[in-house]
Order: C-alpha cells, then sequence, then structure tokens
C-alpha cells in the first residue's frame, strides 16, 4: 500500500512540474491587481491536481463512482476554461449545478431524500463552492484548510466507516504536492477556480455523504471557520449594498494580510490549525457528532469571537470596499 500511495504522490508531483512549465508557456498566469493579495506574476491553475487525483483514482479501483467522477471532471473543465477566460456567470453557474447533480446520484440523495429538502441541499452547497473560492486568495490556505478537512475526515471514518478511505488519501497526495509549490512566501502556483472549486466539490460530496448517514446538520462545523469568514463578511457586505458578486478585500485573513502585513503561511497556518483544533475537539476525540444544543453553542461563540477580532480593525483601518 505504501508502495502504491508514494507512487501516485511522484506521479501527481511530475503532473504538477509538467503544469508549471506548460502554463508559464502558454501564459496561464495570474496578473497582481489593486485587489490582490500579492503582488508577483504566479502561475495559475495549479490546482488541476486535485480532479487528476480523483480520476487516477477511478481508473485504479475498478471505476467505481463513475457519476461523481463526471462531475467533478465537468466542473473542472469549465473551471479551468474561467482561469483562462472570463466564462459567464450563468454559465458557471449552470455547470456547476449539473456537477452536484451527478454528486448527488451518485450518492442516492434524489432517492433517499424528500423532493423538498433538495432546492436547499442545492443553496447549501452552492454557497459551500463559492465560499471556498472566496476564500482561496493567499498562499498556503486552500492546500492547508483542505489537508485539514480531509485529515480529519480519515480520523471519523474510523469509528463511522462510512467514506472511501482510498478516495480521501488519494486527494491528502494532490493537497501535499500543491502545498510545495503554494506553501511558500513567494508562491510558485496559485490554486485558480479550478482547484478551489473542485476541492469544494469534494469537500460537498463527503459532507453530503456523512449528512445521509448521520442526519445531523452540526457536521457543517467541519467547516465553521471559513464559514464564519465567509458568511460574516457576506451579511456585511449585504447590509452596505455592495455587488456580493464582485472581488473585495475584506474578508478577515485578507485584512491580517493587507492591512497588518502578517505573512501569508502564518495566516494559512492559523486558519488550518484553529479548524483541526474544532474538528478534534468536537468530532475526532470525543468519536461522535455533536448535538443540536452543542452546535447552536459553537456557532454563536464562534461569531462572538470572530466579530470582536474583526470590528476593531474595519474602525482601525477604514476597511471599505465600495
Amino acid at each position: 500500500m505504501f508502495l502504491s500511495y508514494t507512487i501516485v504522490f511522484l506521479s501527481l508531483l511530475l503532473a504538477g512540474l509538467i503544469y508549471y512549465r506548460l502554463a508559464k508557456q502558454f501564459g496561464i498566469v495570474d496578473q497582481p491587481n489593486h485587489r490582490s493579495s500579492h503582488t508577483r506574476v504566479t502561475v495559475r491553475g495549479g490546482g488541476i491536481l486535485f480532479p487528476l487525483a480523483v480520476v487516477l483514482w477511478w481508473m485504479s479501483h475498478d471505476f467505481v463512482n463513475t457519476w461523481m467522477v463526471l462531475g467533478i471532471v465537468w466542473i473542472s473543465a469549465v473551471s479551468f476554461l474561467d482561469d483562462m477566460y472570463t466564462l459567464s456567470r450563468k454559465l458557471r453557474l449552470g455547470v456547476q449545478f449539473l456537477g452536484l447533480s451527478m454528486a448527488f446520484y451518485d450518492l442516492g440523495v434524489f432517492e433517499q431524500e424528500s423532493w423538498w429538502t433538495l432546492p436547499f441541499l442545492y443553496f447549501m452547497a452552492l454557497g459551500v463552492i463559492n465560499a471556498i473560492n472566496f476564500m482561496d486568495g493567499i498562499n498556503g490556505i486552500t492546500g492547508l484548510y483542505g489537508l485539514v478537512f480531509f485529515g480529519c475526515l480519515l480520523a471519523v471514518n474510523i469509528y463511522m466507516p462510512i467514506f472511501s478511505e482510498s478516495l480521501i488519501r488519494y486527494v491528502i497526495l494532490a493537497l501535499l504536492v500543491f502545498l510545495i509549490f503554494n506553501l511558500r512566501k513567494d508562491a510558485k502556483m496559485f490554486a485558480g477556480d479550478v482547484g478551489s472549486i473542485s476541492l469544494a466539490f469534494l469537500i460537498i460530496y463527503f459532507l453530503v455523504q456523512w449528512y445521509l448517514a448521520s442526519h445531523n446538520w452540526t457536521i457543517i462545523l467541519f467547516l465553521l471557520i471559513y464559514g464564519a469568514d465567509s458568511l460574516i463578511t457576506l451579511v456585511h457586505r449585504l447590509v452596505r449594498g455592495e455587488n456580493v458578486a464582485l472581488p473585495h478585500r475584506s474578508h478577515l485573513y485578507q485584512i491580517l494580510a493587507n492591512q497588518l502585513r502578517q505573512d501569508h503561511v502564518v495566516i494559512a497556518l492559523l486558519y488550518a490549525l484553529t479548524q483541526f483544533v474544532v474538528n478534534f475537539s468536537l468530532f475526532v476525540y470525543p468519536r461522535t457528532v455533536p448535538g443540536d444544543l452543542l452546535g447552536f453553542a459553537v456557532l454563536l461563540a464562534t461569531a462572538i469571537i470572530y466579530l470582536s477580532i474583526k470590528i476593531p480593525l474595519i474602525k482601525k483601518y477604514g476597511i471599505y470596499t465600495k
């Protein structure tokens, strides 16, 4: 087993090196602008390693879960095109909806869930996709956060064996390879939309699978830190009457990086470690899923702590995005 995973890791590393050279040659790069948190031209689309890992897993495991694999390939292909060209928002949303439908079909959602719960599932899933995409703004944050998510999922799988352990391991290997290029002061590659959206797709796939097995909403706490920064920032922008579809620099991690000039890697580690503490204390160590009361208490406490940190920074630095 160790040998097979080593071969997968080396194959993904080779793919990453080849893509890096090709992306530089064909100009698939990210040009910094006034809303960016980086200052150098950097290769974009390195997250193509994530769907590639899924395809490798599918080919080496008797072509199982084909609908899910088709979903991530479809979403990743359009997201990669969006990394090179600016595609219509409606087209991207439509493709995401189609890809999610494939994943839901693969999981048997349409057979197990009532018709009136489906709009809520789609709404939540599309929200997670866009939240993770917007949070992918500094070096290391997407890779490390994904590593914590899937690493803790392996631990949960010990007492609740409902996930494909081999698929999780393939994704973790892809994340490790990507971090070689991304977890540094001057990143060599960014994940791009193909990376953040395909990773979000996989996160949704496993969370929905977990929900179908437990029917407990508190599993969403596995994304607590990203969720708090995304949702509270979204609400704040809506209150201010901003166009929430436009890029901005008002997430807490962006304030830490741009106004406080904190190192990107340090911020990414802080987010990942905080989420790890949440996952370990609520899911891994207790070997169970938290109940409703504890879930609501954690949400409330997180919101209070988050606002107590962010509001003074907003006032001090006069952060507005209009």
